[in-house]
């Protein structure tokens, strides 16, 4: 088991991830709140585009696009990677 704590912008595309805290200011907590991305939630990384391009993940079976600086907000415990096609 890989305990790894990484932001959703650094997780590698297909990883498993529970989100364990949420940094930034009160807005980007709200804003990721009503996303369904809040602490204790497992997610999978779906894709990223490069040059800081949004971030696409699967929480609840569904896919939600944020924004690369949003990403970097969202911190993630490493549950399983390459677990995309599950």
């Amino acid at each position: 088991m890989n305990n790894a704590q990484l932001t959703l912008s650094e997780l590698k595309n297909g990883t498993h991830g529970r989100i364990i805290k949420i940094g930034g200011g009160q807005q980007a907590v709200k804003r990721l709140s009503a996303l369904g991305i809040v602490p204790g939630k497992e997610i999978v990384k779906v894709s990223g585009l490069p040059l800081h391009g949004p971030v696409i993940v699967d929480v609840d079976r569904t896919q939600v696009a944020l924004g690369f600086g949003l990403a970097k907000k969202v911190f993630v415990e490493v549950l399983d990677e390459n677990s995309a096609g599950r």
